[in-house]
C-alpha cells in the first residue's frame, strides 16, 4: 500500500509490559471501530508494513493499547517502537476524513507570494493551541501557524500551498 492512499494515524510511543503489547498515540483523536479493524500499517525502512491486530482497545484519550500478532516479546516490540502508524483512507468515515484534511498537506510545496518557494510541508503539529505547519527546505526547517492569515490558497491537484508569510516570522525559527 502506498502512503498517498493512507493517513498518518499516530506513533507507537511506548511499550506495554514484556509480551509485545504497545501503546499507540492517536495524533488526531480518530474514533475507530476495533471490531472492524484488522491491521495497522507501520513505517519500516520507508515502507508501510501491515501488522495484524490480535487485540486493541482504547486506554486513555488518544492512546490505544494494541497487541499485534507475531509481536510476542519486548524485543520484537522494540523494533516498532517510535515508528509512525498509518491506516488506509478507506478505514475512516467521511466526517473523520474532513478532519484529516490537514494531514493531507504533508508533502505539499509552500509557495509564498513574496518570497517564492519556501520548502515542503513535513509535519503538522496539532498538539499546540494553534496548529503549526512545519516546512523543510534543504537542511533548514521552520514553522508557521495554520491560519487563513498566512494560507492564501490550496491547490490539491498540484500539491501547492500558497502563502503570505512575513519574513520576520520566518526569521524567528
Amino acid at each position: 500500500m502506498q502512503k498517498e492512499d493512507c493517513f498518518l494515524f499516530g506513533t507507537v510511543f511506548k511499550l506495554h509490559g514484556y509480551k509485545g503489547d504497545v501503546n499507540i498515540y492517536n495524533d488526531n483523536d480518530i474514533f475507530l471501530d476495533f471490531s472492524k479493524l484488522e491491521y495497522f500499517l507501520i513505517e519500516l525502512n520507508n515502507k508501510l508494513v501491515p501488522f495484524f491486530i490480535e487485540k486493541a482497545r482504547p486506554k486513555k484519550t488518544n492512546i490505544i493499547l494494541v497487541k499485534f500478532e507475531d509481536v510476542n516479546s519486548e524485543q520484537e516490540a522494540k523494533k516498532i517502537h517510535k515508528r509512525k502508524v498509518f491506516l488506509p483512507k478507506d478505514k475512516i468515515s467521511k466526517k473523520e476524513k474532513d478532519r484529516l484534511d490537514e494531514d493531507n498537506l504533508i508533502g505539499y510545496s509552500i509557495i509564498d507570494t513574496n518570497l517564492g518557494k519556501l520548502g515542503e510541508v513535513i509535519y503538522i503539529n496539532s498538539q499546540t493551541p494553534q496548529q503549526l505547519i512545519y516546512v523543510k527546505k534543504d537542511q533548514k526547517e521552520f514553522c508557521f501557524p495554520m491560519h487563513k492569515q498566512f494560507i492564501k490558497a490550496v491547490n490539491s491537484k498540484e500539491k501547492i500551498l500558497k502563502t503570505e508569510i512575513p519574513e520576520e516570522l520566518l526569521n524567528l525559527n
